[in-house]
């Protein structure tokens, strides 16, 4: 996942240690940055819509290890949203946001191990769906990356709005990531861009936090 390389290169450029000059130049924000953060989520919004899909999660037949590996990632998210809260100054430097990142990081890892967990335990039909009576357009596993991809879309949102500050040389890249993300029809294209497109037309749900601020 291109996101992981950009956190751990924004963590590294915060810490001292950027990339070598060879690879690239990243300049790291060396103005002030305004405490609350403009276009982030309430902590307590986030940990309300995260709350409510974790729920669902809970009350399902998905093995333990899936639910486990969701729960880390949701905590982690909510604590990444929590951390930029309690910096407690109205100004401050860019490395009030590690912390912050530092969750993201972690967060992403839980994501990354759930997807490998997923590629080696296929998930069945009696882990989505109550009875094998129900039907639906998408398989077992369609249905599980939707929702995956809805619950780590307000978290990439986030981490790309935080890059933004971190390194702003590069504001078309986190620009144009933050427009594909927010678009209402981002997982179509998503999935469309997979190299397994989906058999059925894709259908996309609300989400319950506003990505567009």
């Amino acid at each position: 996942m291109i996101y992981c390389d950009w956190i751990t290169t924004a963590r590294k450029c915060l810490e001292g240690e950027p990339p070598p000059c060879h690879i690239a130049r990243f300049y790291v924000q060396e103005e002030d940055i305004e405490f609350p953060l403009v276009g982030v989520e309430p902590s307590s919004r986030v940990a309300q819509f995260y709350g409510e899909l974790l729920a669902e999660v809970e009350r399902s037949r998905l093995r333990d290890r899936r639910k486990e590996l969701y729960r880390k990632f949701r905590n982690r998210v909510v604590a990444a949203h929590v951390a930029v809260e309690d910096v407690r100054v109205s100004v401050g430097t860019v490395s009030t946001l590690e912390k912050s990142l530092a969750h993201l990081d972690v967060a992403l890892g839980w994501m990354t191990d759930l997807i490998e967990y997923d590629k080696e335990h296929p998930i069945h039909w009696s882990e989505v769906f109550p009875t094998e009576d129900v039907q639906s357009q998408l398989s077992p596993s369609e249905l599980w990356l939707h929702f995956k991809l809805e619950s780590i879309r307000p978290c990439l949102v986030f981490l790309v709005r935080l890059l933004g500050l971190v390194l702003p040389k590069y504001s078309d890249t986190w620009l144009e990531c933050e427009e594909s993300l927010t678009n209402k029809y981002w997982i179509v294209q998503f999935v469309l861009d997979s190299p397994r497109p989906p058999r059925q037309p894709v259908s996309t749900h609300p989400l319950g936090i506003d990505l567009s601020s």
